[in-house]
């Protein structure tokens, strides 16, 4: 920590010491979107709008099996096609060894869940080797293929889009098709087919996981009440907006990357460990970028990183640049999709609500993400226990997206809201009643706020009681089943909760000169996530510097020396604003300095603007530096920057300044305690004789700590409650169970929700100042998404009187569960 610049370093449990008392820019609302314009006015420029002098197109051939061995290929007639100047092939010699293991993989970072002790501190085994995941998909371009679409056997680079179709769907491929499995109970069982028999053989048992506090047996001895109950998820994807693309140019052994990606620096990483070609020599353009949520950061996925080695060497062997890119179908086949889960509970509970105990037992499809970690990071539940099991199957390859906790968040809002129906109680009134963190109640967590620095407010109650008053809980809420309507439908109204994420990892850098107009540019790349990173790091910039808004720019689309957080984890904001902070609170430092200094070359000698004055009696406000005591004693900045130009006619060093900044690893470090809660409530009419649901009114309330750009997080809060929406009441990726193929690969058949399927949202945001970010900030950006889903499930559960236990509730299923209600005697 230094305390002359009041900056915060690395101290992972205590909040920002350093918070102004008031703002002229953060946390103000009408604040004109940087990206505005060229967005709205349809000018920007996405990777996919990239066109080079000379360029060639390249399709890669996806596989129609969804379990298949390239036996041969033949690429005559398409070769022959006119335009088609190169064809690379699975067995291409050039190819051997290309496989996509680097940062962010499971074998070389631990899956990353071994990185965080709070976040996984269980007993973890892992089934598959690195040598047999080499062997079984890692590599850049398969000669076999184990989910429909897979990219595989060939890829071809022609003069037009047209005629690189033309080839590909030339291509004379002899398939040896094998036997799918689909479900990830069903690939467990012996003798079922492997899902990729290059992994393994015998198995398609991925891993096991098992994390245990305290004594569950003991829990549910001590409990009033047991119950026990299964839920199904079935998997759901992306569904982005750009369909995944780049391009690539070599200029002499210098190469360039156009890129379409969430994580596009660690793109640029990989193609280096994979080519052998030194970063130094990889030069990494970002456009605009149109939306991933999470998806286009999977590094096993070909079109995310696999990509670039393809381009690469097509572009080298034809000395084009090469654009690689998929169509909107194609882009259904690739896309990650979240895990299909099945899920059983067993949770012992007091008539009063207070937990006891939660056992879960999982299976998942590859990569899902287990649900215990909320308990352990916002209850004081003492005893929990996970069986977590992850299982191949032929499914498009799992990635977390908007976001990685959409197990976790399902797992406690199950348990809550089936407590709260079997006990009879308020849910809002149980969800208090056991919140806390790691088993402690909130008499400890209180003690922890005081001693670290931290306003001793109890966020979850504060979004209740907001939540609760915009949508009349107290007046609606009603027993499950028991509330008809004048129009004959069913009135159900729900809630959920959870903690709100994420504060508390990433790592940033960036620099920042100021020209010698006064005028002030943030150096660094970042892709764009369409969350105003622009605006507000300018914002800060400017706040902490004490400049008009308009002196500060920044476009991150080249590469500067510098790279700030990728978008993901929805704690960018936490990251990249402490290295804005830091840097603008050095630059402002520097700026008084040389308002205050003599600046000697060689023989002449050039006064200071202020000369009478030190530093530290001066201060900056609208770009004006002035006297503390004598305000009207004044000079523009670009008075005291004149000679600090770039030029050779500058005379004095540039100010220039940078910051790096770490939050910390992934996933909670020992003792950091999440402080900040969400709270969800949710108003559904259903049709008892369709199982039509209408989604009437969603309430979001997020304690963010400090909304630096209001309107932003309230962007988050709208577009994740329709996001969600699409997920609990339709959106699903349906595969034919005995081929395993996709059979919705179109914005058509597969169901996204748009704005005529939520009658109102009502979007809340409590600023309680406990986040680990600087001003007390935490994210926002995949709480939305990831729990309103469960929220609207509540409330169908409340207007039917019977869980809907396979997502998503569609309407025959809400159908199915209306009939069990009635066969129960509930109306």
């Amino acid at each position: 920590m230094s305390e002359d610049l009041k900056i915060m370093e690395h101290e992972p449990l205590v909040r920002d010491r350093y918070i102004p008392e008031k703002f002229q820019f953060l946390g103000k609302r009408g604040v004109s979107r940087m990206d505005g314009v060229e967005k709205a006015g349809g000018t920007a420029q996405y990777t996919r709008d990239v066109n080079l002098p000379g360029m060639l197109f390249c399709k890669i051939l996806a596989s129609p099996y969804a379990n298949a061995l390239v036996k041969s290929v033949d690429t005559t007639k398409a070769e022959a096609v006119p335009g088609v100047r190169a064809v690379l092939r699975f067995d291409d010699p050039e190819l051997e060894g290309k496989v996509l293991l680097g940062t962010n993989t499971k074998f070389n970072a631990g899956h990353q869940a071994s990185d965080g002790q709070a976040f996984y501190n269980g007993k973890e085994e892992l089934a598959v080797t690195q040598e047999q995941w080499i062997q079984g998909g890692g590599r850049v371009l398969d000669g076999f293929a184990w989910w429909e679409g897979a990219p595989s056997g060939v890829a071809i680079a022609a003069e037009s889009l047209q005629a690189a179709e033309e080839a590909i769907r030339l291509v004379e491929v002899e398939w040896e098709e094998r036997p799918v499995v689909m479900n990830p109970i069903e690939s467990l069982k012996p003798g079922a087919p492997a899902a990729i028999p290059e992994l393994n053989e015998k198995s398609n048992l991925l891993r096991k996981v098992r994390i245990e506090h305290g004594d569950v047996e003991k829990g549910f001895q001590e409990a009033d009440k047991v119950i026990q109950f299964d839920i199904r998820r079935r998997p759901y994807t992306a569904a982005d907006g750009e369909p995944m693309s780049n391009v690539i140019l070599w200029r002499g052994d210098n190469l360039e990357i156009w890129a379409h990606q969430q994580q596009p620096y660690d793109g640029k990483c990989l193609l280096s460990a994979v080519t052998g070609i030194p970063l130094n020599k990889i030069k990494l353009h970002i456009p605009w970028q149109g939306c991933h949520f999470g998806h286009g950061g999977n590094p096993f996925m070909h079109h995310t990183h696999g990509f670039h080695v393809i381009s690469a060497i097509l572009s080298k062997r034809t000395g084009r640049p090469v654009k690689t890119l998929y169509n909107r179908r194609e882009n259904f086949y690739g896309l990650s999709q979240d895990a299909d889960s099945n899920t059983h509970f067993k949770v012992g509970f007091q008539d009063d609500g207070t937990i006891t105990a939660v056992k879960i037992d999982q299976i998942v499809a590859k990569m899902g993400q287990y649900g215990i970690d909320h308990f352990e990071d916002n209850t004081r539940i003492p005893n929990l226990l996970l069986n977590y099991v992850e299982a191949q199957t032929n499914f498009a390859p799992a990635w977390w997206f908007r976001c990685e906790q959409n197990h976790n968040s399902f797992c406690f809002s199950a348990v809550f809201a089936h407590v709260a129906d079997a006990t009879g109680l308020d849910p809002t009134e149980v969800a208090l009643k056991n919140d806390g963190v790691e088993g402690k109640d909130m008499e400890y967590l209180s003690k922890f706020k005081k001693d670290h620095g931290f306003p001793d407010r109890d966020s979850l109650a504060e979004c209740i009681e907001k939540g609760k008053a915009a949508i009349d809980w107290d007046n609606k809420w009603h027993e499950p089943g028991k509330k008809v309507l004048p129009n004959g439908k069913l009135h159900g109204i729900g809630f959920t909760w959870d903690h709100e994420w994420d504060d508390n990892r990433g790592s940033a850098s960036a620099g920042l000169i100021m020209h010698a107009d006064g005028t002030v540019d943030i150096l660094a790349q970042k892709p764009d996530d369409g969350v105003n990173p622009m605006g507000t790091n300018c914002e800060i910039v400017a706040e902490e510097m004490g400049l008009k808004l308009e002196d500060v720019n920044w476009r991150f689309f080249e590469e500067t020396g510098f790279q700030m957080m990728t978008p993901d984890g929805s704690c960018n904001l936490c990251t990249d604003a402490y290295v804005s902070l830091k840097m603008a609170r050095k630059a402002k430092k520097t700026l008084l300095e040389y308002a205050t200094t003599t600046l000697k070359l060689i023989e002449i000698e050039y006064p200071p603007v202020f000369p009478d004055h030190k530093p530290e009696e001066l201060d900056v406000k609208d770009s004006m530096v002035f006297v503390k005591a004598d305000p009207e004693n004044s000079a523009h900045v670009s008075e005291i920057v004149k000679r600090a130009t770039l030029n050779q006619n500058g005379s004095q060093a540039p100010l220039f300044e940078w910051a790096y900044h770490r939050q910390g690893r992934y996933g909670c470090e020992d003792g950091r305690h999440r402080l900040c809660r969400q709270g969800y409530f949710a108003e559904v009419e259903v049709d008892p004789d369709t199982g039509q649901v209408d989604i009437k009114k969603i309430v979001n309330v997020n304690d963010v700590g400090k909304a630096l750009s209001p309107e932003t997080c309230e962007g988050q809060q709208y577009g994740g409650a329709y996001m969600a929406a699409g997920r609990v009441m339709g959106e699903e990726v349906i595969y034919d169970p005995k081929t395993g193929v996709k059979l919705n690969a179109n914005l058509v058949d597969y169901k996204v929700a748009t704005f005529r399927d939520i009658g109102e949202t009502e979007n809340i945001l409590v600023e309680t100042g406990m986040g680990y970010g600087p001003y007390g900030l935490v994210g926002i950006g995949e709480d939305c998404a990831t729990v309103v889903p469960f929220v609207v499930a509540n409330a169908i559960h409340n207007a039917i009187g019977e869980w809907v236990d396979d997502h998503p509730a569609t309407p025959n299923k809400v159908i199915q569960a209306i009939q069990k209600a009635k066969e129960k005697g509930v109306y």
